[in-house]
Formats: structure tokens, C-alpha cells, sequence
């Protein structure tokens, strides 16, 4: 039988917030307030009425200790509360250098700060600061099995999170695994790595990911160029690391399940400059239309080696071609691209503009590189505070048990909310209907179809 669903009374402010508040206050039934931990929350509430400002002021004061007692948000004490005590530390691994990947690895690191500041400027969790281990995996797997080495056995982390390439989160798993400490997996998006195969029958799974997986992007990537533009002559394109190739595989089960062959198969290496031969191959071959898995500097040389070619044919990929590296390396020949994704900035408000906002204050920067690898690391480490509010400590078996059987409805993430996001046998929190269509206009990226976009105001729950 599964666990009762605990119900909490959650903010009702007019940004949706949804932060977990306790107790009652003056205004409560007729006011919203929002004791909300994001700085985007924080700066909504400023801006409405004064009455609503006093009201948080009244909830926030010293003197009211006895009110401060019943006012938690995501179990989080109010600052002046709690006592400084020893760090949570949480493993933060990435390539944040690296070629084709520093735009994800520099995203999973900003995401992870954004939380950090939010929460630690409440006094952290259960007491006690969050303190972010950054590790630079240089999109190296030998590398990035030696820092998980070093995120286990010196830092002594609680839980990781991270990842951008899968060849690099495949030699780290074992690693995680035998030390029973929970990753969540937040960009790389390559393979069934939360299966994991090779685990004995019974043995606990320490492996979770918040990312719209490569099967997924695929399915939306098809259902853009065949059951939307009605385009069946497609070619292939992918690079040959274990990420393209999994692309590729991906690929032809989707065309295979829809009775449609690839009109031409091609690959090109990390690097390269110049696809025009693969393309003009594609091209002989009557393509109309390019599905493309690459990383985000060598999708971009497939962009410009299109232009060189003077051939106009739809280019979809996966989320890579989202991230700021393609468009700036692709210039105009980026115009019109797709790709598949679980975060657009949307800037006409709402959660996703705010966190952008947030994130370019917090990291000081005027741009998210990957905004998909971003809000996926946000929301990850949402659902590890969640856990281990509910587990009330920072170990870490109990809080992978915890993420497994999670009572809480995760109502403060970026990317969706979540209910139950995990489960024993599913270790995967994201869904096909989280998973759209964007497109490239004047170097910036928006929703590719209307609909999905009015359809972003509505939360999608996991299918």
C-alpha cells in the first residue's frame, strides 16, 4: 500500500509559488502571502500592497518567535532561527571546461547556486547550511570517475548531483552506486542510466534523473517533422560519441515504430568543422529534413555547413541546439532551428522568466548558457531537500529512500511540479508531455508552437 499523501496549505499568491506555509495570520483567507524562499517570490511580494508588506513583516519579525514556529517554507527555518551547525554537503559535477560542453557544465553549476543562495539565506535545511562540493569533470570520464572518487571519500557528500555527458556519468554510477549515495542525474540525457543493468535483484538504486532523456527528445523531434509538417524523407546526422550514437539508436526505433526508413544515415567527430560532404550526401539522397544529435558546437558547424551548401531543409535536434553556444557560434545560420526541451524562458512572466532572472543575478552573468541544464539542477535539488526534510536528516540512504517514496509534492521547481516524481521502480521524473518544441528567432530561442506555449501556464503532472 502506498504511503498517505500528507496535505499542506500552500501559499496562495497570484505567482504560483506554491511553497508549503504553516500557521495562520491576519488576512490569511483574503490576502496572499508568500513566505516563499525564492528571491523571484520575495521580489513579487515587494511589489504588491502594502498591506501584504506588512503582513510578511509581521510573519518574519523577531519578536514574533511563537508565529516563527509555525512558518516553514519547504521545511525550511526563517533566518535568525536556526543555530549555525555543521554543513549539508552536496557533490556539484559537471564539465564547467571542456570542449562543446562548458555551457551545460557552467549551467549545472549556476542552477545549483541559485538554490544554495535561496535556501542558505534562511538558515538552510533542518538547521544547517547547504555547502555545494564544484567539481569540474572537463567532459572527461576518467576525470570524472577520479572526483566522484574524491566527492565519496574526502568531501563525504550527502547526495550528487550533475552530469552533462553520458559517457562521463557511466563510469561515475558504479562508483555512486556501490557507495550508496543518491545522484540525480540533471543533463545528460543519453541511454537508461537509472536501470542500471547490471544491479543485482533487490539491491536499493542510488541513481535518479531530472532530465528529459534522449528517447523522449526523439519521440518530440518526430512528432514535430512527421505528424506536424508531415515531412517522412529525413536523414540522420549524429556524432559518434556514445550520446550520438544513442541518438541514432533512438532514432531508428521511433522511424522503425512509424514505418519510415532514413533517407541517409551520417556522423561526423567532436570538432570538426565542415559536415557539407555529409550533407550534400543527405541531400543526393532526397533528404528533406535534418535530425540532428550532436553536442552544441559541432550542431552549430552543421547550421553554417547548410548556409555553405545553399540548402534550406528543416534542422531539428535535441536540446543541445538550445544552449547559448549554438547560437552564437551558428550566427544566422542558426535561424529556424528546433530543438527539444524541457525549459523556456518565457518572457512574459511566470516561474520561468523569474528564475532566469534570479539566475543571472545570483551568477552574475547577463545570460543562461543552457537554461534546460540549469532548471533541471534547480529542480533536482528541490526534490533532495524535499527528501531529506521528510527523512529529517542528511543521510544518505534514508534519503534515497525518501526520494523514492516522497510525500511532499514538489511545488516550488521551475520545470514542472512534481508529484511522486520517483517511485522503487521508476527513477526517471520526467515525461514525454514535459518535453517540447523550441525555435531560434534573432539568436534567441521560443516556444515553436503556439499552443505549447499557452499550454506552459498549465502544469504538466509525470504520465
Amino acid at each position: 500500500m502506498p504511503p498517505p499523501r500528507i496535505t499542506l496549505p500552500f501559499c496562495r499568491c497570484s505567482y504560483r509559488c506554491g511553497f508549503l506555509v504553516y500557521g495562520k495570520t491576519e488576512g490569511w483567507n483574503s490576502v496572499p502571502i508568500c513566505i516563499s524562499l525564492t528571491r523571484w517570490n520575495e521580489n513579487a511580494i515587494t511589489d504588491k500592497t502594502e498591506k501584504i508588506a506588512k503582513i510578511r513583516d509581521k510573519l518574519l519579525s523577531k519578536e514574533n518567535q511563537m508565529l516563527r514556529q509555525y512558518v516553514v517554507a519547504l521545511g525550511v527555518c526563517i533566518a535568525g532561527v536556526a543555530h549555525a551547525q555543521e554543513t549539508i554537503k552536496i557533490g556539484v559535477i559537471g564539465p564547467f571546461t571542456g570542449q562543446s560542453s562548458s555551457d551545460m557544465g557552467e549551467s549545472i553549476r549556476g542552477g545549483a547556486r541559485v538554490f544554495a543562495d535561496e535556501v542558505n539565506r534562511f538558515g538552510g535545511v533542518l538547521g544547517r547550511k547547504i555547502e555545494l562540493i564544484e567539481k569540474d569533470d572537463q567532459a572527461k570520464a576518467n576525470i570524472g570517475a577520479d572526483l566522484t572518487k574524491e566527492l565519496i571519500e574526502k568531501d563525504k557528500v550527502s547526495a550528487v548531483v550533475g552530469f552533462a555527458n553520458i559517457a562521463v556519468a557511466n563510469a561515475a554510477v558504479p562508483l555512486l552506486q556501490k557507495a550508496r549515495i543518491p545522484l540525480i542525474v540533471s543533463a545528460a540525457a543519453g541511454g537508461e542510466i537509472t536501470r542500471q543493468a547490471n544491479l543485482p535483484p533487490n539491491t536499493p538504486n542510488f541513481i535518479f534523473r531530472v532530465a528529459g532523456r534522449d528517447s523522449l527528445q526523439t519521440k518530440a523531434m518526430f512528432k514535430d517533422l512527421v505528424d506536424r509538417r508531415r515531412i517522412t524523407e529525413i536523414a540522420i546526422l549524429h556524432d559518434v560519441t556514445p550520446y550520438g550514437e544513442g541518438g541514432k539508436a533512438n532514432a531508428m526505433a521511433d522511424l522503425t515504430a512509424r514505418g519510415i526508413k532514413p533517407v541517409a544515415i551520417e556522423s561526423f567527430k567532436i570538432g570538426d568543422q565542415d559536415m557539407t560532404a555529409q550533407l550534400a550526401r543527405a541531400r543526393a539522397a532526397g533528404a528533406k529534413a535534418i535530425a540532428l544529435y550532436g553536442l552544441a558546437a559541432e550542431d552549430a558547424m552543421v547550421a553554417k555547413s547548410l548556409v555553405k551548401l545553399n540548402w534550406k531543409v528543416p534542422l531539428v535536434g535535441t536540446w543541445t541546439m538550445s544552449q547559448r553556444s549554438f547560437t552564437d557560434l551558428a550566427g544566422p545560420a542558426a535561424e529556424g532551428a528546433r530543438a527539444a526541451v524541457t525549459f523556456i524562458e518565457d518572457e512574459r512572466g511566470g516561474v520561468t522568466y523569474a528564475f532566469g532572472q534570479t539566475y543571472r543575478k545570483v551568477n552574475m552573468v547577463t545570460s543562461i548558457p543552457s537554461g534546460v541544464a540549469a532548471s533541471q539542477t534547480y529542480d533536482a535539488l528541490r526534490l533532495l531537500f524535499l527528501a531529506m526534510y521528510q527523512c529529517n536528516c542528511s543521510d544518505s540512504e534514508r534519503i534515497r529512500s525518501a526520494l523514492e517514496n516522497l510525500q511532499y509534492s514538489a511545488r516550488s521547481t521551475v520545470v514542472t511540479r512534481y508529484d511522486q516524481p520517483f517511485t522503487p521502480g521508476d527513477h526517471e521524473a520526467i515525461s514525454a508531455n514535459m518535453v517540447v518544441m523550441g525555435e531560434i528567432h534573432n539568436g534567441r530561442f521560443f516556444y515553436a508552437y503556439k499552443e505549447d506555449e499557452s499550454a506552459s501556464l498549465i502544469t504538466r503532472t509525470k504520465e
